[in-house]
């Protein structure tokens, strides 16, 4: 107690020293494009930032991301205020950075379906212990959204499930297991952004439900990472008029300092969501919404996703512009100094934590991390239909026809080096073909042509053949697979060919109500590559 009581005085003179130039940009959390080392150590020795938001985009290999987090955190060291950087990233399961040398398991939805918080924890764990090696000192993980809108385009498998005491045990183990291997954690979208219909990422979505009903639902997973020790919460831009007749979550000093500060008492770091989606920009000028995000009670800045931009204007002058406009706000008496050293002294006492997170002082055991998220895949896999008994699978369906309902075009959409997205450069359906076809497993593939002719020419199956259709769903910023297209192709299929088809699901289950008359579905709860390859075993083997 005595050196946290010493180093919060300390904070507190150092505040007190820095010019106002270095207390507005610590409050800064920011992105860049490419491996554009020079201009991120600028932002650092010339802004003063506090932190970036780092992607494949930065370091596409281990390597790279450890060389690119010591570079950064040696510049940062050589300033007055020597606190280490904030280095996040999105690696939150159906999510993630550096796919092709990590193990994110099946993700949240796949981790609440099986709902063993040990297995939550191991595969936070893994995360940090992934991550923490290379720099990467925070995880922007995990999601306390309450996914409780099957429509919902942004969330879904990023969400441990529906039910909101389902989810708040599984934000708080993931943020201690979190904290246990060395990490920082951020629990987001406060406060919630389960309930819409509308992504972020490109509009503004709007939630109709009251604070009693949110704080019966929504707030609950929150109230559970406070409760865990969660250092940051993470905004959402999302309109909530019975808590704030104008101003969104982000902006909004009713929800931001009278519901998260005072009334749920968290008195951590509040992040904003990126200040560049869609959600923000068209409405709000970029130094407009800053200043009114920090009046509200945010103690960060984050503009995480400069490549909104970076086709469109110079994002380098749109960065400056932004933090010079802060800066100036305060000297116009528009945004209170006192208001930013209290957010300064909140962010300084989590970036000093960090001194003793730093790689080489990690000594947790490192967990098997394939085994991990081979074990989460499998424990989720689920039949949740089967009248007509074809699991187990007897031995005259051994040999199987299987078809991806999904337009392959979709498919470019899923790699998104600029972090956000699953980021998987080889789809989970390309991933099970590889299983099957190496496998003892007699199996005749359609492909997405193949399988649209026969839809037109409808002629019966051979006698005793299962017909498996494989549908998915990627959590995709701003987009979507063609779902409606996948869901009219399943139903075709089971008018025409009725028990002898099945569906075989890379996604949730929320596509279920929509065939009344299927007879067989297996979900895996997410289109990872552990999902698909459990889901494999499952064929091959006969049973689940």
């Amino acid at each position: 107690m005595t050196q946290i009581i010493q180093m919060q005085h300390r904070i507190s003179q150092l505040v007190a020293s820095l010019p106002l130039e270095q207390k507005v940009g610590q409050l800064f959390m920011l992105a860049f494009a490419g491996q554009d080392l020079a201009y991120a150590k600028t932002l650092v020795a010339d802004f003063h930032i506090g932190g970036f938001y780092l992607t494949d985009d930065n370091a596409p290999n281990p390597t790279a991301a450890r060389l690119l987090a010591s570079e950064l955190q040696h510049t940062a060291a050589l300033r007055a205020c020597d606190a280490p950087l904030i280095l996040g990233v999105d690696q939150e399961g159906a999510w993630g950075v550096l796919t092709q040398h990590t193990d994110l398991g099946p993700g949240n939805l796949a981790l609440g379906v099986t709902d063993d918080l040990a297995l939550t924890a191991q595969m936070y764990q893994v995360y940090a212990q992934q991550m923490l090696p290379l720099g990467y000192n925070t995880i922007l993980a995990p999601c306390a959204d309450v996914n409780s809108n099957p429509d919902n385009p942004i969330i879904g498998q990023r969400s441990f499930g529906a039910s909101p005491e389902l989810v708040s045990r599984h934000v708080a183990t993931a943020v201690q297991a979190l904290a246990q291997a060395g990490s920082l954690s951020c629990a987001k979208h406060f406060p919630g952004h389960g309930d819409t219909a509308t992504d972020s990422h490109s509009g503004l979505p709007r939630v109709e439900l009251d604070k009693k009903a949110l704080l019966a639902s929504h707030l609950q997973p929150f109230v559970a990472a406070i409760a865990a020790g969660v250092p940051l919460i993470m905004t959402s831009h999302i309109l909530y008029p019975a808590l704030d007749g104008e101003y969104p979550a982000t902006l909004s000093p009713a929800i931001l300092t009278d519901l998260l500060r005072n009334e749920l008492g968290f008195d951590g770091v509040i992040l904003t969501d990126s200040m560049n989606m869609g959600a923000m920009r068209q409405f709000y000028t970029p130094v407009a919404a800053a200043v009114q995000a920090l009046n509200a009670g945010a103690d960060m800045i984050m503009l995480s996703e400069e490549h909104y931009e970076n086709e469109r204007t110079d994002y380098k002058k749109l960065q400056a512009q932004t933090i010079v406009g802060v800066i100036e706000a305060v000297r116009q008496g528009e945004l209170a100094e006192a208001l930013i050293n209290q957010a300064l002294q909140r962010v300084l006492s989590l970036r000093y934590q960090l001194s003793s997170q730093l790689p080489e002082t990690i000594a947790t055991k490192p967990l098997p991390a394939t085994q991990v998220a081979t074990q989460a895949a499998q424990s989720a896999l689920k039949l949740l239909r089967n009248s007509a008994g074809v699991f187990p699978l007897q031995q005259k369906q051994k040999s199987l026809l299987l078809a991806f309902v999904a337009d392959p075009a979709g498919y470019d959409k899923i790699c998104n080096s600029r972090g956000i997205g699953p980021n998987d450069p080889i789809p989970a359906s390309s991933v099970l073909r590889t299983e099957l076809e190496r496998s003892p497993l007699a199996v005749e593939f359609w492909s997405y042509p193949t399988l649209q002719q026969q839809l037109v020419n409808g002629a019966p199956l051979p006698e005793g053949k299962l017909l498996v259709l494989v549908t998915e769903d990627y959590p995709l910023p701003g987009d979507q697979l063609d779902l409606g297209a996948q869901q009219q192709k399943v139903r075709q299929a089971v008018g025409l060919w009725r028990e002898q088809v099945m569906v075989l699901a890379l996604r949730s289950d929320a596509e279920l109500a929509a065939y009344p008359e299927l007879a067989t579905y297996l979900c895996s709860y997410s289109s990872r590559r552990c999902s698909a390859i459990a889901a494999a075993k499952a064929l091959i083997d006969g049973h689940l």
